[in-house]
């Protein structure tokens, strides 16, 4: 179709290609707008998921070091609890060895105070028995005094009776007499 402004005439073949052209490159821009589009979404979903894989790296690490931290104060503790049982454990041994101690020396105390206490009943008691023998002994010393005053007195008493039955009797004048006289045992 001829142009009749300008009194050229065009070839529609020329326009028509011109059209596809312009539309190629309308086409192409708009494909490479949309390419652009495309890579500045993915570039900002990466961004996105890049923070908040960060985001949860970031959580992870701090709920790890929470749970590290934690663990520490409680094995901390724990040693401390450690530490508190075993001070005390070893304050009561000391306590048991001290009252084992008193209990040993009261338990010797006690034997001693009822060694003592028998060892002066068992002399308060040969005390009473000595004296009790004493009077025994004195009684014996008597008695054994009174078996020599009476074999004393039946052995004076034997002598006279011996010399008694030796006498002579003088009925008159005697003269040339001899006299024999045996000896006579008195017996105890």
């Amino acid at each position: 179709m001829a142009d009749m402004t300008t009194g050229t005439s065009t070839d529609a073949f020329f326009s028509l290609l011109q059209n596809v052209q312009d539309v190629k490159t309308k086409v192409a821009d708009s494909i490479f707008e949309n390419y652009k589009l495309q890579v500045a979404q993915t570039s900002d979903i990466n961004n996105r998921a890049m923070q908040v894989a960060l985001h949860d790296a970031s959580a992870l690490s701090d709920l790890k070091a929470a749970t590290a931290k934690g663990t520490l104060e409680t094995m901390l503790a724990a040693q401390r609890t450690d530490g508190v049982v075993a001070a005390t454990a070893g304050a009561t041994q000391r306590d048991v060895f001290r009252q084992g101690e008193f209990t040993r020396g009261l338990v010797s105390d006690l034997n001693t105070i009822n060694l003592n206490t028998a060892l002066i009943n068992t002399n308060t008691a040969l005390s009473g028995i000595g004296g009790q023998y004493a009077g025994l002994g004195l009684a014996y010393g008597g008695a054994v005094s009174a078996v020599q005053s009476v074999n004393s007195v039946s052995a004076v008493n034997a002598l006279g009776s011996a010399i008694s039955g030796q006498r002579i009797v003088n009925t008159g004048s005697m003269t040339g007499t001899n006299q024999v006289s045996t000896s006579t045992s008195i017996g105890v």
